[in-house]
């Protein structure tokens, strides 16, 4: 008897497809947003600079934590369960916020916000690829990740508007969460279920009944899957890993702990203008992303990437001085860097087996987001030349693990189904 996901995989694309896509595309705005803040929120108390840097690394601590805890739940309880518990995080964190008043408690809460989207997030990752076509994988992936460039802007451009009172950025900010909530748990009750992970847990009249309740009449079969046959679970942990660190650890650097250590009245404006920069390219390169393969993708956009990281670090002393300089290297790059982290991301989150994607998902960005923080703390008191220098040596690690997945990897996009590996 053939599988009903492969049926599903063929078919055109439906209302259910476009519901799918509107949840996942919120949610990773959500997770920008919520990310976003913690660096906006450096200018909402006054704290020492060693606090600063305690503040600048909340964020990746707490999406770790967030990832590692919700990606088995995710495995075990399915994937639209596990956006209910999130969702509830979401409403305490944000209505925590907006009654914070001092460090400590900005602190908690901000934390119980990031753990609810590093959670959040990691189950899109994971559930982005079984939702839709399979001629359509690429482009929905994608465009959903660059949702993420539509929170950073919103949360920059709040606190942009409300410059002058910290108070008031703090309020919008956390309000605005709670202002989506309802639509958030109206959209994840209509969700369908993955029926790629209904499938893996044996769940099989489920899965007929899920599809035809969301797609119609659904006969399992479909087109025939060919397996492919990927590099060991080892060798897909480290690369996915590497490249995943080069990307956090250096977008956090250039775009969102610069301005706090060097230039704090900038900070929320490089977020801004790196947040819009990125989600044009994101666009672009979305609607193209079911033509591109991942191996090509990710060293051609990880080695100019590291040539304008390392122009920006030897020309610092000159944009120091001229801030025309500065936007002219600071936006290609933004627009750049975000092409990376489309292709980086939509790789380690897809090439697992099903039964247990949001796992392995989980495990490849805890490694990557816990070896950030060592960075963010490192680099807190060098001076800017060697902090861009150290910023540009990032980047060469991602174009090492981009070079070895082009060499001993194998395609996963191009239409490629979610399932060949499973079948491998």
């Amino acid at each position: 008897m053939g599988k009903v996901s492969s049926a599903v995989e063929e078919l055109p694309w439906v209302r259910a497809h476009s519901l799918a896509f509107l949840t996942f595309s919120l949610g990773a705005a959500i997770e920008a947003y919520i990310y976003s803040i913690a660096y906006i929120a450096t200018g909402w108390v006054r704290v020492p600079r060693e606090f600063t840097a305690l503040l600048s690394v909340w964020p990746p601590l707490w999406l770790l934590v967030g990832g590692a805890v919700m990606g088995p739940v995710a495995d075990m309880v399915g994937r639209k369960r596990s956006l209910y518990l999130t969702l509830t995080m979401y409403v305490v964190g944000a209505l925590g916020l907006v009654l914070s008043h001092d460090y400590s408690s900005l602190l908690v809460f901000l934390g119980m916000l990031l753990l609810a989207t590093g959670g959040e997030y990691n189950i899109i990752m994971a559930a982005s690829h079984e939702y839709f076509p399979r001629r359509y994988r690429s482009r929905a992936v994608f465009l959903i990740l660059n949702f993420t460039n539509a929170g950073g802007a919103l949360a920059s451009l709040l606190a942009v508007m409300n410059v002058s009172s910290p108070s008031l950025q703090r309020i919008a900010i956390g309000a605005t969460i709670l202002a989506a909530a309802p639509m958030l748990y109206i959209l994840r009750m209509k969700l369908p279920e993955s029926i790629h992970w209904l499938e893996s847990k044996g769940k099989v009249h489920d899965a007929i009944n899920e599809a035809t309740r969301h797609y119609g009449k659904v006969a399992p079969g479909g087109r025939s899957v060919a397996g492919i046959e990927l590099p060991s679970s080892l060798t897909r942990s480290v690369i996915g890993a590497l490249l995943g660190w080069s990307y956090t650890a250096g977008i956090t650097l250039m775009a969102l702990t610069l301005g706090p250590y060097f230039m704090p009245s900038l900070t929320n404006w490089l977020i801004l203008a790196f947040s819009l920069a990125s989600l044009a390219s994101g666009a672009a390169m979305g609607l193209a992303a079911d033509k591109v393969g991942r191996r090509a993708l990710l060293p051609a956009s990880s080695v100019p990437l590291l040539v304008l990281a390392s122009l920006m670090a030897l020309t610092s002393s000159a944009w120091t001085r001229n801030p025309l300089l500065f936007w002219s290297l600071f936006v290609p790059f933004s627009a750049l860097a975000n092409v990376f982290y489309l292709g980086e991301d939509t790789l380690k989150s897809e090439f697992w087996v099903t039964e247990r994607r949001a796992s392995f998902t989980a495990a490849v960005r805890a490694l990557s987001l816990g070896a950030t923080i060592p960075v963010i703390f490192l680099v807190a008191y060098l001076p800017v030349s060697a902090y861009l220098t150290m910023t540009a040596m990032v980047f060469t690690v991602g174009v090492v693990a981009a070079m070895a997945w082009y060499f001993m990897g194998a395609e996963t996009g191009r239409g490629a189904s979610i399932g060949a590996w499973d079948r491998a």
